[in-house]
């Protein structure tokens, strides 16, 4: 991971508000502690999409959330993140909600989510600097969306008995359910942190009041 890389203010303010609002602000500040990011103390990030957050602070929150609460305990928290950051990031972001919205306008259900999938791996490219465009990919299969990303700092540097990426999968619930509607399961299959190659998550194709 490159010490260069920068994320948007807006995941980090979500994240700690996200922790706030579970823990409260002493339970905030111990993390933070923990974690050496003395610096966001009393100081959260500004509510906009400004690339002002380096990527390896993320990345050390990640990290000490597990050690302090498990992989398990942690798994609830990332979900919320995820989810909350979809729905803040399209408040913020009109333009692309709209585009996406008039490019699924009248196409079936399967086709709005490719549209919404293919948007979210268009953004992990440009967040990331990763040389390789295959790093983050989409494959479609005849029940499912297969996502497969090999830059994910979640699961980077972690040992864990079960996936570890609990932000990327509550991004990709809460945005599929955005565009059609309804709920689709959504199982992260393999994971870095449990020693695959990638982590790889499955998007069901049917809503979930289907199966």
């Amino acid at each position: 991971m490159s010490e260069e890389m920068m994320a948007d203010n807006l995941i980090m303010r979500v994240f700690m508000e996200t922790i706030e609002n579970i823990i409260g602000p002493n339970g905030l500040k111990s993390i933070l502690n923990y974690a050496h990011l003395e610096k966001y103390i009393d100081q959260i990030p500004p509510d906009n999409d400004e690339k002002e957050i380096p990527v390896q602070d993320l990345h050390r929150l990640y990290l000490s959330l597990h050690e302090m609460f498990g992989n398990k305990g942690t798994h609830s928290l990332q979900l919320r993140v995820g989810r909350e950051n979809v729905h803040r990031g399209l408040q913020k972001r009109p333009g692309i909600a709209r585009a996406m919205q008039l490019a699924s306008h009248l196409v079936p259900e399967i086709t709005k989510m490719r549209i919404a999938l293919e948007r979210l791996t268009q953004y992990m490219k440009e967040a990331s600097s990763h040389a390789s465009a295959d790093f983050v990919e989409i494959q479609e299969k005849e029940g499912c969306f297969i996502l497969i990303q090999k830059d994910n700092i979640e699961s980077e540097g972690i040992t864990s008995s079960v996936p570890a990426c609990g932000v990327t999968l509550g991004i990709i619930e809460a945005l599929v359910e955005w565009i059609t509607g309804h709920p689709h399961e959504v199982r992260e299959i393999e994971c870095r942190a449990m020693g695959h190659s990638a982590d790889v998550f499955e998007v069901s194709k049917k809503p979930k009041k289907e199966k």
